[in-house]
């Protein structure tokens, strides 16, 4: 019950604070371009169902918010509804067709239909290019330590190696790895590295780990039994650390644990991982000088990839941090923006695929609910998490809207396709048939997310 109260107590301002940011963006987009050809919209709504404030401007398009924050729409001059699916049977004057939705040019329609999705996706693009240009792209190098008996070591990987490929895809730096964990679970994907100055090709099946994080979140994702090369300098601690107690400080490099070298950073819990409570000897180099101290250190509740709980010895110890932020001025946080922005698409619609294909669990599909949950979720993490958010939900809502699905933007580039090459417009009663038909898909999508979100909140 505290989820439920957590919902509309912290989650739900943020959630209709982005959502409604996001459907003006889609929304804007569709009429900004409807307006550069002379198309009259009548209503611009955020929103739907009654209306709770709204005014009328000069060129006569109502301006309105409405009482369901679950979307928005205009409609056009010769809209049957709010879809802008079919023609009214009103009659219209000579002037008024000429600025109707439906008497305009293929092309047109066509680039009004888009101006929605392509808001979303340019909006994403201009906030990523400002959050590159004065921050930086992160990048950390896409060298890798082997973890023992992994699927990277039965790859024929091993600690030092360098990346460069993996399941056909360019690897640029560490990051891109992290994003064919998530993608791909455990589908044995093909895998390019650099070993010295030769480059060497093989095949990796990845471990399917399933967990929950601290929001209760099920996070599914292919464990490569590879992390970041990360030289073992301890750069902070967190709360109670067994390490700090013993006197470890911040810049202190570790040399050993109980005789056995500490190769690089994630080489410390396979050294201690089973000496939770019991004491041992850490040798570290501080100022040049090499010095003992004891450390116990702390059993951590931990789950496996089966999502089993386990108890792990933690130093409890943060490493340096190694992402840098390559700034490389406006064309270079330009380039920078449009690569993100791809892979994000990529994603989705590989991630859509999957689920159609039972390669990927449905209950991924998540509704209101889990939106607005994400947005509690990233406040948390102040201005940065929901700019994060604000830039992933407008990507997925703008590459969402252009599946070929009936009463999406994507369905009327399917029917603006067909009339394209046929030479003449779908019937009506095709038309019909279509938007019921999408109708059902969309509602039994939303009705599987909600669930979803249900199952989610309750658990």
């Amino acid at each position: 019950m505290q989820s439920v109260a957590s919902l509309f107590t912290t989650y739900l301002p943020y959630f209709i604070l982005v959502l409604t940011l996001l459907v003006f963006v889609h929304e804007f987009g569709h009429y900004w371009v409807a307006r550069r050809f002379g198309i009259h919209a009548e209503v611009f709504s955020i929103g739907f169902g009654p209306e709770i404030v709204g005014w009328t401007d000069r060129n006569g398009t109502r301006w309105k918010i409405s009482a369901i924050p679950l979307g928005g729409y205009v409609k056009f001059l010769g809209d049957n509804d709010e879809t802008s699916a079919t023609p009214s049977d009103k009659p219209l004057s000579l002037a008024d067709r000429r600025r109707a939705f439906f008497s305009q040019p293929l092309y047109a329609r066509t680039a009004v239909v888009l101006g929605g999705p392509m808001a979303n996706l340019l909006f994403a693009f201009v906030l990523l290019t400002g959050v590159f240009y004065f921050m930086g792209e992160p990048y950390s190098p896409a060298v890798v330590a082997v973890q023992p008996d992994g699927p990277a070591a039965r790859a024929g990987l091993r600690s030092g190696d360098v990346v460069v490929g993996l399941n056909g895809k360019r690897v640029d730096r560490y990051e891109d790895i992290q994003d064919s964990q998530i993608l791909y679970l455990a589908q044995p994907m093909s895998i390019e590295y650099r070993r010295g100055g030769q480059l060497l090709r093989g095949e990796i099946a990845p471990r399917f780990c399933e967990r929950t994080d601290r929001y209760n979140n099920t996070l599914r994702y292919g464990d490569l039994g590879m992390d970041q090369l990360i030289r073992p300098v301890v750069g902070g601690f967190t709360a109670n650390s067994p390490a700090e107690a013993a006197g470890l400080k911040v810049g202190d490099l570790l040399l050993t644990i109980d005789g056995k070298p500490v190769d690089y950073f994630s080489r410390i819990p396979e050294l201690i991982g089973s000496r939770g409570g019991q004491p041992v000897t850490v040798t570290y180099e501080r100022g040049g000088q090499r010095e003992d101290t004891t450390v116990v250190p702390i059993a951590d509740k931990t789950q496996d990839c089966a999502g089993k709980e386990q108890a792990i010895g933690r130093l409890r110890v943060r490493p340096a941090a190694v992402t840098e932020y390559r700034q490389e001025g406006v064309v270079g946080a330009m380039g920078a923006g449009v690569r993100a922005v791809w892979s994000m698409t990529t994603m989705f619609y590989t991630s859509m695929g999957q689920i159609l294909t039972a390669a990927r669990p449905v209950d991924e599909l998540g509704g209101p609910i889990r939106i607005a949950k994400a947005a509690g979720e990233a406040s948390h993490a102040g201005w940065t998490g929901i700019l994060n958010l604000v830039i992933a939900l407008s990507v997925v809502l703008g590459v969402f809207n252009l599946l070929p699905v009936p009463m999406l933007d994507g369905g009327h580039l399917a029917m603006y396709l067909y009339e394209a090459v046929r030479g003449r417009p779908l019937s009506l009663r095709a038309q019909e048939v279509g938007l019921k038909l999408g109708f059902a898909l969309v509602i039994g999508m939303a009705l599987i997310a909600t669930f979803n979100d249900i199952r989610l909140l309750l658990r």
